[in-house]
């Protein structure tokens, strides 16, 4: 999902992006809620960012006889590799869902 160009799918207003970042939000023009996983999505993918960069260097070089080529090459490339696959995994994890409301009059649920 794209939450720089976020439209509420109630009335297609756009909403603007740091709002939409938010936890929960609402639409300025109609008044749906909406609550956004954006900031748990970002803290997942970094750590699967770092954690691909540093479980990739540690397997390349038990696995490759010249440590010091994977160690170059960790360095020089790896993190832009491990950056790209957290920024791909970011993009597609956000997700946004409305938040229901009751009515007034509404009974709580469960009774």
């Amino acid at each position: 999902m794209d939450i720089n160009r976020f439209h509420c799918p109630a009335c297609g207003q756009r909403i603007e992006s740091w709002l939409a970042r938010r936890p929960e939000f609402q639409c300025v023009n109609c008044g749906q809620r909406f609550r956004s996983n954006y900031r748990r999505s970002l803290k997942r993918s970094a750590l699967f960012g770092l954690l691909l960069w540093l479980g990739g260097s540690t397997l390349g070089a038990l696995l490759i006889d010249p440590w010091q080529l994977v160690l170059v090459f960790a360095v020089e490339f790896g993190g832009l590799l491990a950056f790209g696959a957290a920024f791909l995994l970011h993009r597609c994890s956000i997700r946004i869902r409305r938040i229901e409301h009751r009515g007034e009059g509404a009974a709580p649920a469960g009774e």
